[in-house]
């Protein structure tokens, strides 16, 4: 979880994933003001979550993608 000065957070889920050859793609869902992008890579799923806004959620469920795919 990454809270910033404004008291935002964003909140990345890992778990292991019992299906390994399922496509790796960005899917997006929303509850009320939260916002998740949630994708599979090989045997882990990752969801990122948090209070703002879709592009701006997406471009860090980008980079954290980036970060965790040598």
């Amino acid at each position: 979880m990454y809270q910033d000065a404004k008291g935002q957070r964003l909140t990345l889920y890992v778990r292991a994933d019992q299906q390994a050859s399922r496509e790796t793609a960005f899917r997006f869902a929303q509850e009320k003001n939260v916002g998740v992008f949630y994708w599979v890579d090989q045997k882990l799923a990752y969801a990122l979550s948090g209070d703002i806004e879709k592009t701006e959620l997406l471009r860090v469920a980008t980079a954290v993608y980036k970060q965790l795919t040598p």
